[in-house]
């Protein structure tokens, strides 16, 4: 393959860098930890990698192009969250692979292909993402205190905390001043509950003596 002159290689690296920095714009202004340096270094990575493919002589652009997305993979990992309740930086870690992607594209000289994909995914990151959360709003986590009484099992307890809640953590156990535990814990709100009807139901469980949930 012949050796690209420097005007093309300075062309597909802008077409690379402009991209990139318009993803990682909007990842920094989410404040995520993987902003606009990291998707704009990831994007000239990709080229340059690609472009070196592309330039020696024998080279396979597509070799570099699955390497390039497997190594783009360990700071995916690193941009995800996890706790007991929710998942965090999936949204950044697919804009990194996606940036990766583009900037091989931009490496290969695919002009349209690298416009019309950048197009879309600052689509999906702005527009989508007021429509996801009009949609589909975040449930907000809430904190709960419920006292069991001493002939209630504490497994049942958790139990029928969980028949309300859903998934659960109980964060702290703790003797009741007339027996029996006292849960410290907490849970996602389920869909359209609201803060009072939550602790009514909680406190209609049997074995259940007292209930205090924190917004």
């Amino acid at each position: 393959m012949a050796q690209l002159d420097v005007l093309e290689a300075v062309l597909r690296v802008l077409l690379a860098l402009i991209p990139a920095a318009l993803i990682g714009l909007d990842r920094e202004l989410a404040q995520q930890p993987a902003g606009l340096r990291t998707h704009v270094l990831v994007g000239l990575g990709a080229c340059l990698f690609t472009i070196a493919g592309v330039g020696v002589p024998g080279g396979d652009p597509t070799r570099i192009a699955a390497q390039v997305a497997s190594g783009i993979g360990f700071l995916g990992a690193g941009a995800i969250l996890r706790d007991q309740f929710r998942v965090t930086g999936l949204t950044t870690a697919a804009s990194l692979w996606v940036t990766a992607a583009i900037g091989v594209a931009a490496g290969l000289g695919a002009y349209e292909v690298t416009v019309i994909t950048t197009a879309i995914a600052l689509l999906v990151l702005l527009p989508l993402k007021w429509v996801e959360r009009r949609v589909f709003p975040p449930r907000p986590v809430r904190s709960f205190v419920v006292e069991v009484n001493p002939d209630q099992p504490l497994q049942a307890a958790i139990q029928a905390i969980e028949s309300v809640l859903g998934q659960v953590t109980i964060r702290r156990v703790e003797p009741a001043p007339r027996g029996g535990h006292v849960l410290h814990g907490r849970a996602k709100e389920p869909s359209g509950a609201e803060l009072v009807h939550l602790a009514g139901a909680l406190s209609e469980l049997p074995g259940i003596h007292r209930v205090e949930v924190f917004g």
